[in-house]
């Protein structure tokens, strides 16, 4: 049986026709399985995000500068893609609670103009709030119309359900092909969940989840911070290969989505062939280096192998 946590798998032999049938085309739409394949070759897929010390995207590197390691050993590279054309499939949750509500309109314009720039005919993106009895806003859709809808009808509620929402959102993305994101909006407090972090946690890295947060602080200043929150989005960030951003002020939020997509948009996909499988399910530890500079690499810090199936008798 295979299982849904094991590494997402393409064919070598044709990825480099499934890539190019797969990039944008004057002439023609992708068709909807581009990124749907069954073989027997397994990679190990993700993608990274390389900057310099000040923060700034390097999007023109060479293969042979990226080396992969899996629990410590090197793993040869068999699929290398510059700006990955692989459909975006983007969850942006919205924390819409009494702590933050003097930010929500502000938040929710910066969300639409984001949307506005970042959505392609073959991305798809969903919305959910943190608070309220009302999670999901919008189901996965690439009709930024409909998206923008959405999200001027987020209104206030008590209450934050980070953990539940990040939950949820997890499962629902890793069952979509291509590139998982969730984009959290909030000061990173949870008050009413029923998960705890670990179990978010182990959402997003069997989702094969990058999240990315923006660290809203309702009042200036330390008195403003939610301390225990902060270090939520920064170690959910770390370990799944995302970034935290810390906007000074709602002025800068624009900034943010702007950055947000050009990362997006100057990602790599590597692709490496796994160690054998174990007897038993074990998180396997990746680790992405670049030769010859003093480079940021962020990328999903590893994945829940499949168990290797006893041999019938």
């Amino acid at each position: 049986m295979t299982s849904l946590f094991a590494p997402r798998i393409v064919p070598a032999g044709l990825l480099a026709l499934a890539l190019v049938c797969a990039a944008p085309a004057a002439a023609q739409e992708p068709p909807p399985d581009t990124f749907r394949f069954r073989v027997n070759v397994q990679l190990v897929l993700l993608s990274a995000s390389v900057s310099t010390e000040d923060g700034r995207p390097v999007p023109d590197l060479a293969q042979e500068a990226f080396e992969v390691y899996e629990e410590g050993e090197p793993r040869p590279l068999r699929l290398f893609e510059r700006q990955t054309a692989m459909p975006l499939q983007l969850v942006v949750l919205i924390d819409a609670s009494l702590s933050a509500a003097v930010e929500l309109p502000a938040q929710k314009d910066a969300v639409a103009r984001f949307l506005q720039r970042v959505v392609r005919p073959q991305d798809h993106v969903a919305i959910y709030q943190l608070s309220g009895k009302k999670r999901s806003v919008a189901d996965f859709s690439s009709e930024t119309a409909k998206l923008l809808t959405s999200v001027k009808e987020i209104r206030e509620g008590s209450g934050t359900a980070l953990y539940d929402v990040l939950v949820e959102a997890s499962e629902k993305l890793k069952v979509r092909e291509g590139r998982r994101v969730v984009v959290v909006v909030s000061d990173g407090n949870d008050t009413t969940s029923k998960s705890n972090f670990q179990a978010a946690l182990r959402a997003l890295q069997e989702g094969e989840v990058t999240l990315l947060a923006l660290v809203v602080r309702p009042i200036a200043g330390e008195s403003g911070r939610s301390v225990r929150g902060e270090h939520t989005l920064i170690t959910l960030a770390n370990l799944t290969g995302g970034r935290v951003f810390f906007p000074s002020s709602t002025g800068e939020l624009d900034r943010f989505y702007r950055e947000l997509d050009e990362l997006l948009r100057t990602q790599y996909l590597l692709g490496y062939q796994p160690a054998p499988p174990s007897i038993r399910e074990e998180f396997r530890r990746i680790e992405v280096r670049i030769k010859g500079g003093e480079y940021t690499v962020r990328h999903r810090q590893g994945y829940y192998s499949e168990p290797q199936l006893a041999s019938e008798p």
